[in-house]
């Protein structure tokens, strides 16, 4: 077997132009001739800098330029507004203000309304859509404009708050929970409406919101007379006097727990089961009498009495025990 020659020219001949002989292999890395010499030092002159990437300094000028330029625009903006606020605190009192807040805002909504009624129009909205939409719109957007959230906003609250009374926070607390109410109840409204909701069964529920309502009612003003009534007689006296009563009554209670077997029932039990009765009776104790609000001292009539005693039994009896004092019922010539 005979071995060939090696070849007289490298394989990449005639790619970079006519064939370069045997340099490739005898006289090593020479530049054909017609490609650059890309090898070839260029001179700097004397004084120059070399050219290559930009200093730091240099980029951060060029990255912050735009942005400088941003800040600068909208510190003026803000510088604006700013002295803009501070002269309607100067120069308008609070109701001027809130007089031209509430027109500006009657506009706007007026506006609103407008475009969409005549948006929906040209879809073919009825009247009597229009009115049901209407009135819907009427309880979900407030009649006064909302707090403004900048520096006369924050003045205004901080002035309202500074100046408000109890009863003023009373009313205030009262306006915006049935005005929460309300939007509450006609995105209801709304919402089963879409789900297929009949107007019957939608007058059903309107009647069982009232009723609630009323009986809400009810109670607010009966807690409100026995909260004035309290104020009027806040005397030591009246305290003293307040106290021996729920001690009579809470002993009365005792007594018929004694009667009933429950304090004998729950005596070996010791001080701890005595406790533990005492505190589920309380519970019941607290919600029978508004969660609290109405004082044992406060119940009057004979009915109400009786239901009180009878439901204070396991109070009264678990403090009998946990205090150590049932066998003093043994000793009494009721029994």
């Amino acid at each position: 077997m005979t071995i060939p020659p090696p070849p007289s020219e490298p394989p990449t001949a005639g790619v970079f132009g006519p064939p370069p002989a045997e340099w490739w292999r005898k006289s090593g890395p020479v530049i054909p001739p017609g490609l650059p010499d890309t090898t070839v030092h260029t001179p700097i002159p004397i004084g120059a800098a070399p050219s290559g990437p930009p200093s730091m300094e240099a980029a951060a000028e060029a990255f912050w330029a735009p942005a400088r330029a941003i800040f600068a625009e909208q510190a003026t903006a803000i510088a604006s507004q700013v002295g803009e606020q501070i002269g309607q605190l100067l120069t308008e009192s609070e109701a001027q203000r809130s007089a031209r807040q509430q027109v500006e805002y009657e506009e706007m909504l007026a506006g609103q309304r407008a475009r969409m009624d005549a948006a929906l129009g040209k879809v073919g909205e009825s009247t009597q859509e229009r009115s049901a939409r209407h009135r819907v719109e009427d309880i979900l957007t407030p009649s006064t404009p909302g707090r403004r959230d900048d520096l006369v906003g924050l003045v205004d609250l901080l002035a309202d708050r500074i100046s408000e009374t109890p009863q003023d926070r009373t009313a205030r607390r009262e306006a915006e929970h049935e005005l929460e109410k309300q939007r509450v109840r006609a995105e209801e409204d709304r919402a089963l409406a879409a789900a297929g909701e009949t107007p019957a069964q939608r007058d059903l529920r309107h009647r069982r919101q009232r009723l609630a309502d009323q009986r809400e009612a009810k109670l607010r003003a009966r807690r409100q007379h026995r909260k004035a009534s309290r104020a009027k007689a806040g005397s030591s006296s009246d305290r003293t006097r307040r106290f021996r009563r729920w001690c009579v009554l809470t002993a009365i209670s005792a007594v018929g727990g004694y009667a009933t077997g429950l304090v004998p029932l729950i005596t070996p039990g010791g001080p701890f089961v005595g406790l533990l009765l005492a505190g589920a009776g309380w519970a019941l104790d607290l919600h029978l009498r508004d969660r609290g609000r109405l004082r044992v001292s406060e119940v009057r009539r004979p009915g109400p009495l009786l239901i009180l005693i009878a439901a204070r039994i396991p109070v009264a009896s678990g403090l009998a025990v946990a205090t150590g004092i049932a066998p003093i019922f043994a000793a009494l010539p009721l029994f």
